[in-house]
C-alpha cells in the first residue's frame, strides 16, 4: 500500500509524456482539441478490442498491430507516427533499391517503403509472435514478391541468443531467462546483394548488428542508416558516442529531414538519420513523387 501513490505518480508522468509528444507531432499543428479527443477515444476503444487491430496507412497500406503495442496509438492518430523519417524513406527510395528493416517488428517501415516506392525489403524480426504478425501483414498487403522475411536476431556472430518476451516492440536481447532464437550476421543475410538503406531499431543491440556488417558498411552504394541511438545501448557495454564514432568512421553524417521542404539539414535532434553522399540523397528527395496523407501531398 505504501508504494501505490508512487505507482500512480509514475503512471501520471508517463501519460503526460505521451500526450505531450502527441501534441508536438508535426501533423497535429492547429488540431490539438481534435487530437486529444481522438487520443481519449482510442484508449477507451482499444480496451474493448481484440488482441490485434487493423490500422490504415498511406497508399492503401494496412497494418495489423497488437492494440497494446508501444506504437499503436501513434499509428492510429497519425499513420506516419515517425513522420520525418518515414517520409524520408518514401521520398528517397526507388523501385530498384533494397531496404534492410532490422528489428522490423510488425513491418511498418519496410511495408510502407515497399508499398510507396516499389523497393525490395529484407525484414528481420526475432520475436516469434511478432514475426507471425509481420508475416500476416506481408500477406495482407500482397507484398510477398517484394519483402523477404527472416525470423532471426541480427548480431556480430552466428548462433543463438536469448530474447525477452511479452514486451511487444520493446523485446530485447537478454542474458537470463528468455526465449532462445537464432542469430545471424547481417553480411551473411545480405550475401552478394547491395542494399541502399537500412532502418535499425534493436533496443540497444545496434553496435552488435553493425559489427556483423563490415562488407555492407564498406560498400559506397550503401547510403543511409536510420538508427535509434539512446541509452539502451549501455546495457550491452556500448556508448552513444561509440556508435556515432563508428558511423562517422564509415563516412556517415547525421541529418534531419524536412518532408515539407524536402530538405536535408545538418545534424539531427536525436542523431537518427545518417547519410553519406548527401548531394545524391538530397536530389533523390527533391525528385520523388509525392504521397498523400490526410488530404495533403508531401
Amino acid at each position: 500500500m505504501v508504494y501505490r501513490p508512487l505507482q500512480y505518480l509514475r503512471l501520471g508522468k508517463q501519460r503526460f509524456s505521451v500526450v505531450r509528444d502527441i501534441l508536438r507531432h508535426p501533423l497535429n499543428r492547429g488540431t490539438a482539441a481534435k487530437t486529444l479527443f481522438d487520443y481519449a477515444s482510442w484508449n477507451l476503444a482499444r480496451k474493448a478490442m481484440n488482441h490485434k487491430v487493423v490500422l490504415q496507412m498511406p497508399n492503401d497500406l494496412q497494418i495489423i498491430v497488437p492494440n497494446q503495442s508501444n506504437f499503436a496509438t501513434g499509428l492510429y492518430l497519425h499513420q506516419l507516427y515517425d513522420f520525418n523519417n518515414m517520409a524520408f524513406f518514401c521520398h528517397v527510395l526507388r523501385a530498384d533499391d533494397l531496404l534492410l528493416d532490422i528489428g522490423a517488428n510488425v513491418g511498418v517501415y519496410g511495408l510502407l517503403s515497399a508499398k510507396s516506392t516499389g523497393c525490395r525489403v529484407i525484414a528481420c524480426e526475432p520475436a516469434p509472435d511478432t514475426f507471425r504478425t509481420l508475416s500476416d501483414n506481408v500477406r495482407l498487403n500482397r507484398l510477398d514478391d517484394l519483402v523477404e522475411l527472416h525470423n532471426v536476431a541480427v548480431g556480430d556472430s552466428t548462433g543463438e541468443i536469448r530474447l525477452s518476451v511479452g514486451q511487444h516492440g520493446l523485446n530485447h536481447v537478454v542474458s537470463g531467462e528468455g526465449t532462445v532464437v537464432a542469430q545471424r550476421r547481417l553480411d551473411d543475410i545480405i550475401g552478394n546483394r547491395t542494399p541502399s538503406a537500412m532502418k535499425l531499431d534493436v533496443e540497444g543491440y545496434e553496435m552488435h548488428v553493425l559489427r556483423g556488417a563490415p562488407d555492407m558498411l564498406a560498400n559506397p552504394a550503401f547510403k543511409v542508416i536510420m538508427v535509434e541511438i539512446n541509452g539502451l545501448i549501455e546495457r550491452y557495454g556500448e556508448t552513444v558516442e561509440g556508435i556515432r564514432a563508428h558511423l562517422r568512421a564509415h563516412g556517415f553524417a547525421p541529418v534531419a529531414y524536412d518532408p515539407g521542404e524536402r530538405a536535408l539539414n545538418p545534424g539531427g535532434a536525436h542523431d537518427e538519420m545518417f547519410v553519406r553522399d548527401c548531394d545524391f540523397i538530397a536530389a533523390r528527395a527533391r525528385d520523388a513523387k509525392p504521397f498523400s496523407l490526410f488530404g495533403k501531398d508531401y
